[in-house]
């Protein structure tokens, strides 16, 4: 189980959330929504460990999230890929670092970007760009993926790919927390979590 509890987050001398807390189960895949300012993308990055709290606790599986990096794919808004390099080096080099083997031509190609691998990141369409990144879905062997907007400029069939990939990951006990300004087919979402702006 991944739990939230009490979390209290305060920025530039607002709160954003106060005692929060959440829980979801393996196999479940949670949808955070609300207004722009309300917090998400400060709640997901918290979850992961990427933000400090002025107070609370997330653990998985009761153990800190803070000792749980190999389990945990997080992919914000911003893509954190390398422009300078195609999309085939982007993915070598994250293959290098998990250790994970796969053909990444095959890869490649799941995601739409066959006869774009030689090319440069930083020459690609924001759509194209987002699905490098997105690419790490593919060979992840996390068990936790928190996703910041992965819908960003992907077309419909990227859409149909990626929630087919959230089913996958589901069927495998895997955990899901997603926020996106388009709205996910309720036959994948098992809970909605909904922040309020705090003025």
């Amino acid at each position: 189980m991944l739990s939230a509890k009490n979390l209290t987050c305060v920025r530039n001398q607002r709160v954003l959330f106060e005692n929060l807390s959440l829980e979801l189960n393996a196999g479940q895949l949670m949808y955070v929504t609300g207004p722009n300012g309300a917090g998400k993308t400060t709640l997901l990055r918290s979850l992961v460990g990427l933000n400090q709290l002025q107070h609370g606790e997330i653990t998985f599986n009761q153990q800190n999230i803070s000792e749980c990096g190999t389990n945990i794919l997080f992919i914000g808004h911003k893509p954190a890929i390398n422009e300078w390099l195609t999309a085939e080096q982007n993915l070598l080099h994250w293959l290098s670092l998990t250790q994970v083997q796969a053909d990444s031509t095959e890869l490649l190609y799941k995601v739409g970007l066959t006869g774009l691998t030689d090319v440069p990141v930083r020459y690609l369409s924001a759509g194209q760009k987002r699905r490098v990144a997105l690419v790490r879905m593919w060979i992840s062997q996390a068990k936790i993926w928190v996703l910041d907007e992965p819908f960003t400029s992907i077309d419909h069939k990227g859409v149909e790919v990626l929630t087919a990939l959230f089913k996958r990951h589901k069927e495998n006990g895997g955990y899901v927390i997603v926020t996106s300004h388009q709205s996910l087919p309720e036959s994948i979402v098992d809970q909605e979590f909904k922040l309020a702006y705090r003025f």
